[in-house]
């Protein structure tokens, strides 16, 4: 198998990157579309381009809160991802919600799901899929095949998201695509290091995602006692940087806020059962930095030959200055495309919808050991003084007494 990426400009620098990167049009050719530009006239222009080009292939996308190509991170780009398989076949799906999520994850489980299916890639809309129970309903079909994938963004608007397949463009409901194959090798992992901070609270009135009650104060009242009044005033974007952290299956889970609502109520990105246990939680980059450190060197110990990333939109807005310390050293080690989501979906013992984590997934359909690339060096803007630091320990220390 084979992977490039590039950025799309216009039809004419389309039809020489396919020509010159001798791109063959396949139905086992993979074209993965990150997109910021959320306008659905683009995007179709754009489906007809490349569909006129490589009829054949298979094509999903997902509007974006920035995007990752080669491991460098951009906004207000398009990425195109094109894989191409020699031993994969491929399967795609696209499903509006006529009724929640977990109706239309049961549906693309039952449509795509098969015995040699290693991995199901998909995108679901930012704003009105419940992630929890999408992925509860693919879950439900079959709880042994891995998900990757995210929710779409819109460039942290909160208005419209959009996603796609080669036919059809939609704003409530979610595309996929099966992944089929007897040697594809698939790894995946996931980098969280948001910290709980301050006393447990619980949620004491909640249906699904939407949050009513915290400690016998309405959602936004726990937020404007907890960061204040100006900061509350920035919700739902301050949601995303300060989110509801809770611990399921062994994993921290982050909730971010998705919508203020008049009652005094907040929708987040998954869903909370009522007695549920959260803390506020916030970014350590020098622990991120750390962690990225190790997911590098495991995966140079199993080098894929690509890697597609699906990382919070948390991230690039805490740490805009050393997000790529993240992406770029993973494109040492293999291909790189991905974007930046309102909502990451991980597997581990069960699917589970994360934010504020960088996930990735790793593809090989072969083992050979020898594609290792050049290991290059990056360095660091540094962000992180003196004083930051100190401040972070303060935290940790503080919050751990």
């Amino acid at each position: 198998m084979t992977s490039i990426n590039t950025y799309y400009t216009d039809f004419p620098s389309l039809v020489s990157f396919i020509q010159s990167s001798q791109i063959v049009d396949s139905p086992s050719l993979l074209i993965q579309i990150f997109t910021a530009h959320n306008d659905k006239k683009y995007i179709a222009d754009l489906l007809e381009n490349l569909t006129h080009l490589l009829p054949e292939a298979v094509i999903i996308g997902s509007t974006t809160d920035g995007e990752i190509m080669a491991g460098e991170v951009s906004t207000g780009q398009t990425v195109l991802s094109f894989t191409s398989f020699e031993a994969t076949t491929l399967e795609v799906a696209l499903v509006e919600h006529k009724e929640d999520g977990f109706c239309s994850g049961k549906h693309i489980g039952e449509k795509l799901m098969g015995k040699e299916t290693k991995l199901i890639i998909a995108f679901a809309d930012g704003l009105h899929t419940n992630g929890d129970a999408f992925l509860a309903g693919l879950n439900s079909v079959d709880n042994t095949i891995m998900v990757a994938g995210g929710l779409a963004g819109d460039n942290a608007t909160f208005t419209n998201t959009f996603v796609f397949d080669k036919k059809r463009i939609i704003e409530k409901g979610a595309v996929a695509v099966a992944l089929n194959s007897s040697v594809l090798s698939v790894n995946n992992a996931y980098n969280f290091n948001w910290r709980r901070i301050g006393k447990a609270l619980i949620i004491t009135k909640v249906t699904g995602n939407r949050v009513y009650i915290i400690d016998d104060r309405t959602a936004v009242d726990t937020y404007i006692h907890y960061l204040g009044q100006e900061m509350s005033e920035g919700l739902p974007a301050v949601g995303i940087e300060f989110p509801l952290i809770t611990v399921r299956n062994g994993i921290k889970v982050a909730r971010a806020v998705l919508a203020k609502h008049d009652d005094g109520s907040l929708s987040f990105a998954g869903n909370f059962e009522k007695g549920d246990k959260v803390q506020f939680g916030y970014g350590d980059p020098k622990e991120i930095m750390e962690q990225s450190k190790e997911m590098q060197s495991w995966l140079e110990e199993h080098p894929p030959e690509c890697t597609f990333v699906y990382s919070c939109m948390a991230r690039r807005h805490f740490m805009p200055d050393i997000i790529e310390a993240e992406t770029l050293p993973l494109n040492d080690i293999a291909p790189v495309s991905g974007f930046f989501t309102y909502g990451e979906f991980f597997t581990s013992d069960k699917k589970e919808l994360l934010n504020q984590s960088m996930t990735l997934v790793t593809l090989s359909e072969t083992s050979d050991k020898l594609r290792h690339r050049m290991h290059c060096v990056h360095e660091t803007n540094t962000l992180l003084n003196t004083s930051t630091n100190a401040l972070i320990n303060l935290i940790n220390v503080t919050s751990n007494e």
